[in-house]
């Protein structure tokens, strides 16, 4: 059952877009940045929540983009920002190929009910090959 009232004031649009503190951004980083990072369209986010974001003019749209390694928790979901919060307090990047982490065999095992479709990997590159 749904608890929570449909936000019927989205999208909030106070100015064009891009909007003037948007458009000042987008032409300073192409003046210094190379032409082959490429932008679909002309927005600039300052800050989410849940599936709202807002741009740097408070324009607020509903959020359906996607992105590499991302979660379907929303923007700053407040149980993420907190285990974000409690990791970096402790630490923020351990090579796992360089140095044995704790954490991982503690993944590995809590993923057991999937354990055939769940390989823990710095990237792609390192599953192995299906035998045949």
């Amino acid at each position: 059952m749904l608890t929570e009232a449909v936000r019927t004031d989205l999208p909030n649009l106070i100015t064009s877009l891009p909007g003037p503190r948007a458009q000042a951004i987008i032409d300073r980083d192409s003046a210094v940045l190379s032409p082959s990072y490429t932008r679909c369209y002309p927005l600039v986010v300052e800050r989410g929540e849940g599936a709202i974001i807002e741009d740097v003019d408070g324009n607020r749209f509903l959020d359906f983009n996607a992105g590499i390694a991302v979660t379907s928790t929303g923007h700053c979901h407040p149980e993420v920002v907190a285990a974000i919060e409690f990791q970096a307090a402790r630490l923020i990047h351990m090579s796992g190929t360089d140095f044995t982490m704790k954490t991982w065999s503690i993944w590995r095992k809590s993923l057991q009910p999937a354990r055939r479709a769940t390989h823990l990997t710095a990237s792609i590159s390192e599953i192995p090959a299906p035998k045949r």
